[in-house]
């Protein structure tokens, strides 16, 4: 509003000018259009990244007219609810705004990523060494193992060699066993010939004697019949003389 002081009174125009400063002096306000903000499904939310940049001003809704809410900076990550033309909606911290989503990408910055990729290698380094002490224990505990096999291998070497020999010492106990039931059979046998040759020797002994008792008699008997029988030649020699 454009006012001509030059119809108001001086007296009056002392007044005025303080009066004015004053006015001028106070904050003022401009007054935000009211904004409705629809309520986004929470899945549906999805995190953004706001793009290597300066500081990027956060309003109540979109134009510069709104108010400031906040500042999100370089690699920053928000909720990124909605968007609606060169404007997006997003959450930080626990609040809501609008800012251009030309700062915003879906992919982490870089540095997220080396770092990311870093924590990842660090993982898989530590997962190596682990599986590396595994292995190691695993090896020597196969090598006790192999051991134990070999240990084992040659008990049963040395039991295969013991059977066998028991089983040859067994075959020759039966081969032995065998020998001396037909000797033990042989020796009835041989025992029982010999009975009857002893019974056959007493008879042919018996038979012996009887035979030598015969012949002596006999000759006895010779004896006493030629002594009695008279003699020629002393008779030849009385007619003689």
């Amino acid at each position: 509003m454009y006012m001509n002081f030059s119809r108001v009174p001086k007296c009056a125009t002392r007044h005025l000018i303080p009066l004015a400063a004053l006015l001028f002096s106070l904050p003022v306000q401009a007054a935000e259009p009211s904004v409705t903000e629809p309520a986004v499904a929470e899945a549906s939310v999805e995190t953004r990244y706001v793009k290597p940049t300066a500081e990027v001003v956060v309003r109540r809704g979109q134009g510069n007219e709104f108010k400031i809410i906040g500042m999100v900076k370089d690699g920053d990550s928000v909720d990124f609810l909605e968007e609606s033309g060169s404007y997006a909606r997003i959450r930080f911290g626990d609040k809501e705004g609008w800012m251009l989503k030309r700062y915003l990408s879906a992919e982490p910055p870089l540095e997220d990523l080396v770092t990311s990729l870093e924590q990842e290698r660090d993982q898989l380094q530590q997962d190596n060494l682990l599986a590396t002490e595994q292995a190691q224990q695993a090896s020597t505990e196969l090598s006790r193992i192999q051991a134990d096999l070999d240990v084992v291998l040659e008990e049963r070497d040395r039991l295969v060699q013991e059977f066998q020999a028991l089983k040859e010492d067994t075959a020759n106990v039966m081969q032995i066993k065998n020998d001396l039931e037909r000797v033990t059979a042989e020796n009835v046998q041989l025992q029982d010939e010999l009975s009857v040759m002893g019974e056959e020797n007493k008879e042919l002994k018996k038979e012996s004697a009887i035979n030598w008792f015969l012949a002596g008699a006999g000759v006895f008997l010779v004896g006493i019949l030629i002594g009695k029988l008279p003699g020629p030649s002393r008779r030849r020699k009385s007619s003689l003389l």
